[in-house]
């Protein structure tokens, strides 16, 4: 049977996650006497930027991208910051204070210095005051903060792209 080859993404992988679970073992027997329980970790080419936690599966996925573009200490923090999820699956004031005890020092992780063009699929416009919003999913019903903080429908975001939109064809 042939053996099969390993590349260096490969390599940059497993080392990467080699140095994760690394931290997982020590942040759970430094803060946590051994009660956390993580089953599966992984990087994952299909996340444009940090992390999510799935608590109930004790599943960490982060960014191979982000990890890539902004090296293993932004990984690192975001890694700390999904293991903190572990413990509250909320942005609570408890959840931030393990957080801090964790060592994650940032709020939000670094966007993407390369986006995928089709990240962005939906744009809307403001009809008062022009402005445009970029989401990867549709916006039910939303109205722009910039002129309004609560909901107002004044200022009801207007649909301009979509790829629905796209394929209508401009001429007959």
């Amino acid at each position: 049977m042939p053996s099969r080859r390993i590349s260096s993404d490969d390599d940059e992988v497993r080392a990467a996650l080699d140095l994760l679970w690394a931290e997982f073992h020590r942040l759970n027997s430094l803060h946590f006497a051994g009660s956390l329980r993580l089953d599966e970790l992984r990087l994952s080419p299909r996340k444009q930027y940090g992390g999510y936690c799935v608590p109930a599966k004790r599943l960490i996925v982060l960014s191979l991208q982000a990890l890539r573009e902004h090296g293993f200490e932004e990984t690192l923090d975001t890694f700390r910051h999904e293991v903190a999820h572990l413990v509250h699956p909320n942005h609570s004031a408890a959840f931030w204070e393990v957080a801090r005890k964790l060592g994650s020092t940032t709020r939000y992780a670094k966007p993407p210095k390369e986006r995928n063009p089709n990240y962005v699929r939906y744009v809307y416009e403001c009809p008062a005051c022009a402005a445009t919003v970029r989401r990867q999913r549709r916006l039910v019903r939303a109205s722009c903060a910039a002129c309004d903080k609560s909901f107002n429908p004044r200022y009801l975001l207007r649909l301009v792209s979509s790829p629905a939109l796209r394929k209508i064809p401009t001429t007959f």
